[in-house]
């Protein structure tokens, strides 16, 4: 969901526009962000929760830490994922067998590094922006990861994004803040939703 056209005009994305936005956003790695996750399901009466941080390496690597609810490691290294969770063997998988996944993975790596126009190979980009915040809308190119993924939509003031949603066709998804876990009960998605844009207006008005 954009942002309120009364603050953003929604444009196709174009070069200019979005290599403007990669020169704001560009870091040199190692960066790394906290950030805590809720995922949503039509069977589940309340979204799964955890928290934990995303690094970007120097090596190219991208780090996924969990903390809660449990201790797991997620190491992405070109096309090769490793995940290690405390009390169990390493898992090794290749992201050519998870479309789904690897693009997911690919738009965190995207944001941490603050390059933007790779996303274009796979999806269709619009980039919705005033003075001082911004929307990403990607839509999947492929059909058949369109059938898995209806979209996702990044939110963010100045150089920092500020929370990412997940869509898919039936519904479902997941909702990462890119901040510490707040402390408390777990949010509705309508609670998690409007927090995420009002990270965005308080960022705003910040400047």
């Amino acid at each position: 969901m954009l942002l309120s056209a009364l603050l953003l005009a929604a444009t196709s994305a174009s070069s200019q526009g979005l290599e403007g936005l990669e020169k704001r956003l560009a870091r040199t790695p190692p960066v790394s962000t906290d950030f805590v996750e809720y995922r949503f399901s039509h069977l589940l009466k309340k979204p799964l929760r955890s928290s934990g941080s995303l690094e970007y390496r120097a090596d190219g690597v991208m780090v996924r830490k969990v903390i809660a609810p449990v201790h797991e490691t997620t190491e992405v290294d070109g096309e090769q994922v490793r995940i290690t969770r405390a009390g169990k063997s390493a898992r090794t998988l290749s992201l050519q067998r998870a479309p789904q996944l690897r693009v997911l993975l690919s738009s965190f790596r995207a944001l941490l590094e603050g390059r933007l126009t790779p996303l274009q190979q796979d999806f269709e980009v619009r980039l919705a922006e005033d003075a001082t915040h911004w929307t990403l809308t990607l839509k999947p190119r492929d059909p058949a990861l369109a059938k898995h993924l209806a979209g996702i939509e990044v939110h963010g003031n100045g150089d920092k994004p500020s929370c990412l949603e997940a869509l898919e066709p039936d519904g479902d998804g997941a909702l990462t803040l890119f901040a510490a876990a707040p402390a408390g009960s777990t949010p509705t998605r309508a609670e998690l939703e409007r927090t995420c844009r009002a990270a965005v207006a308080q960022g705003a008005a910040a400047k």
